[in-house]
């Protein structure tokens, strides 16, 4: 497997090599300021990698591809669009999902080499010294990273990899398999003192992990937090019993009960360059070098009519109740802006629709930070690998699944009030008392109305600016009246409870409407809205969703097409709706009009 034109696999000599110029790359760019990443190599002598050096490098990488994934997963999700309304174009997960034309995926190669090599480079750094505190780091780094990948890629080189230049391809569930067997070893020895209190273990500063400063007490809580993150994949569709759904409860449980539990966060200080959070108004881009990197796109994106209007409840009447919009985070994680009418709206449009000649961008919500409290969007924000609320909303539907109704509904309202609470939510003070009362009455009235609709959709909203967003949307197969696939009976991403036009004590079942999430207008025909004589079966085009990236374009197909070819992923636009292993029907729990959608 190749990653660049000039950086490919080579003998075990030069990989080691080239290694040592990523890491000496890295601690360049990372540290215009020694003490940010208190990283010092010289150019002179790079003949050895050392744990401090290599570390903060690995440390930054396992941030910056949650926010490559989250990157394309917001438009994926159809969270957020933007202005125009182009088939192609060079972001084809904010145009018409044009996918195989794009130069270059970074999550490929932040994997396969960002991290990967490097990872490989720490381990055996370690191994040297016996320092087996950085070797539990960057193994728990390597399979946040393998999971991320695999959710987004399906199959992909594993067991091969690094030992050809051309690996084979790992089914995905073979790779799902690696994954479970890792985690267990590693809480293992994570709770092995041999490890853990190992005397040869050298001290790893703040400054060599921005996450947890070494603590293996907290990276021991994340790995059962992953744990719960791979078992969860089993829900709704691959393995959904009650015996999976306890697993799922009893690693969650696992997690948030132990001792050192801490949120999972990348913090940034701001400044130059890379020292900005990813999503921040500064817009960082990474590894110019190589094509590789994705500043974000906030600055010209618009937010969805789904997420804006559907799900955040951003209404014209009734402010009075309800402020500018029904869920009191929106303003928290968006600036309304004054519009052509003059007036302070959350505005909105249906994904890749394209704004009006008469509008303006600045005329739709500013996206970065929002009042200042959205800690995501800033340039001294963080990125989040794991949260507490996310772990709540797994526990809450493993406990809905396996049948415990009151149990998942509480356990939604309190993942819910973690995210406001991160948010900086008022819960207390006139009048935002009273728009916090009437969100939980309209959206969350009790367990005897909960559907799995419900906490699917608030959990949408809390992994605004996550990875994990669109991998829950491709778990329950985008399901709505639109594509007419329906979990528990109910259509998850069919949204009611929209109270536009009415007035204060109509009862609930006066104002309902729905609205569904649907595919963005405008897109690319030759792969979504075809006739049978393209080679695309019609009637797969009005339900068809992207559901994987296909392999990065400027390295799989150039160096490994015999593989591609081989599992029917060369150049195939079908290959960008082919189910994960976690999406395809398996139990009865999911229902479609059209079976043959499922073959």
């Amino acid at each position: 497997m190749q990653t660049s034109n000039s950086i490919q696999n080579k003998p075990m000599k030069t990989v080691k090599f080239y290694t040592l110029l990523l890491i000496v790359a890295g601690a360049m760019f990372l540290t215009g300021c020694e003490e940010w990443l208190d990283v010092n190599t010289s150019l002179d002598n790079p003949t050895t990698v050392t744990v401090d050096q290599s570390l903060p490098l690995v440390v930054f990488y396992a941030s910056q591809i949650c926010y490559d994934h989250a990157e394309y997963g917001m438009y994926l999700s159809q969270a957020l669009t933007t202005g125009g309304r182009s088939q192609t174009g060079a972001f084809a997960y904010k145009s018409g999902w044009e996918m195989l034309s794009m130069n270059r995926h970074p999550q490929w190669r932040r994997h396969y080499y960002d991290i990967g090599v490097n990872v490989n480079a720490l381990i055996a750094a370690a191994e040297e010294i016996d320092s087996k505190n950085f070797i539990l780091i960057a193994r728990t780094i390597r399979l946040h990273s393998t999971l991320l990948t695999t959710d987004a890629f399906g199959d992909m080189p594993h067991s091969q990899v690094y030992k050809s230049n051309s690996p084979s391809y790992d089914k995905q569930e073979d790779v799902y398999n690696w994954m479970n067997q890792e985690v267990n070893e590693l809480i293992a020895l994570y709770n092995d003192p041999a490890w853990v209190e190992n005397a040869n273990n050298k001290t790893i500063t703040a400054k060599m992990d921005r996450i947890f400063s070494g603590d293996l007490g907290k990276w021991r809580a994340f790995t059962k937090s992953l744990k719960a993150r791979i078992l969860l994949r089993k829900l709704p569709n691959w393995d959904n019993t009650p015996e999976t759904c306890d697993q799922i409860i009893t690693a969650v449980d696992a997690a948030l009960t132990d001792p050192s539990y801490q949120d999972a966060l990348y913090r940034y200080d701001g400044g130059s360059t890379e020292k900005n959070c990813p999503w921040g108004p500064a817009q960082p881009k990474l590894n110019l070098g190589w094509a590789q990197g994705r500043e974000n796109l906030l600055a010209e994106s618009i937010p969805s009519k789904f997420l804006v209007y559907a799900l955040l409840g951003s209404y014209q009447n009734n402010r009075a109740s309800r402020g500018l919009a029904l869920d009191p985070r929106a303003v928290e994680l968006m600036t309304p802006r004054i519009d052509d009418k003059s007036l302070q709206v959350l505005r909105h449009i249906e994904n890749n629709i394209g704004i009006a000649s008469s509008m303006k961008v600045n005329y739709y919500p500013d996206l970065y930070a929002g009042t200042g409290k959205n800690p995501y969007s800033k340039n001294n924000g963080y990125i989040m690998l794991m949260s507490e609320e996310e772990l709540l909303f797994m526990k809450a539907e493993a406990q809905y699944w396996k049948g415990d109704k009151p149990s998942a509904y509480a356990t939604t309202v309190a993942a819910v009030n973690k995210n406001m609470d991160r948010l900086g939510v008022n819960k207390t003070t006139a009048p935002y008392k009273t728009y916090y009362d009437k969100f939980f009455e309209i959206k969350l009235p009790g367990d005897a109305l909960f559907t799995i609709g419900d906490l699917m959709q608030q959990k949408y909203v809390a992994m605004y600016m996550q990875p994990e967003l669109w991998t829950d949307v491709r778990r329950y197969n985008y399901s709505s009246k639109s594509n007419g696939i329906a979990y528990d009976g109910v259509f998850v991403y069919t949204v009611k409870n929209c109270p536009d036009g009415v007035s204060n004590g109509v009862a609930l079942s006066n104002y309902l409407v729905e609205y569904s999430l649907t595919r963005p207008y405008n897109l690319y025909d030759a792969y979504w809205n075809t006739p049978a004589n393209f080679g695309i079966e019609a009637k797969l085009s009005p339900n068809a969703w992207i559901t994987r990236l296909n392999y990065d374009p400027e390295t799989e197909d150039k160096y490994n097409r015999k593989e591609l070819e081989r599992l029917g992923a060369y150049k195939n636009p079908d290959w960008l709706r082919k189910r994960m292993i976690w999406a395809v029907k398996n139990n009865s729990k999911v229902t479609t009009a059209d079976q043959t959608e499922w073959k």
